[in-house]
């Protein structure tokens, strides 16, 4: 009977085993475009209105062309010379990182100068702190930005 109950044990710490390998190879199975309803090819138990209300969502971003996010406004005024300073302050922020997206609006009566396409507010906080020293007034604005390019990963066999 001992044997019996030990050998069970033992064969199905093996099942154990051999399931894991079978979820991995599912999990890299996913392509870009199956990780945007990610949560339809997950087993949770949830209200079906949850699915629709993200759906949703997802139909209106792609829409608008934009998703909730953040920027950095480095400059933000009125006045007669405000168009002029705000101008400057876009071509100073351009020389000195051209990579990066800058934005110039104008809210009446104010002219605004935000920079960047940020999805979380760390990678916000990283850009602030490395424009510290020429931007010292930058500070953090949740926004609507434009999509951010994708990568695309490739696994190595």
């Amino acid at each position: 009977m001992r044997t019996t109950i030990i050998l069970l044990l033992i064969l199905a710490s093996f099942s154990g085993f051999s399931a894991k390998p079978a979820t991995i190879a599912q999990f890299v199975q996913f392509s870009a475009s199956d990780s945007l309803m990610i949560w339809e090819k997950l087993n949770i138990q949830c209200d079906p209105k949850i699915n629709d209300l993200l759906r949703q969502q997802v139909d209106q971003c792609k829409k608008s062309g934009t998703m909730s996010g953040f920027r950095l406004q480095i400059y933000f005024g009125s006045g007669e010379n405000a168009h002029n300073q705000a101008i400057r302050m876009k071509t100073d922020f351009l020389s000195s990182y051209p990579d990066v997206k800058t934005y110039l609006f104008f809210k009446s009566p104010d002219f605004i100068v935000r920079v960047g396409n940020f999805r979380t507010k760390s990678e916000a906080l990283k850009m602030q702190k490395s424009l510290l020293y020429k931007f010292p007034n930058a500070f953090i604005v949740a926004d609507e930005i434009v999509f951010p390019e994708l990568l695309n990963i490739t696994s190595i066999n």
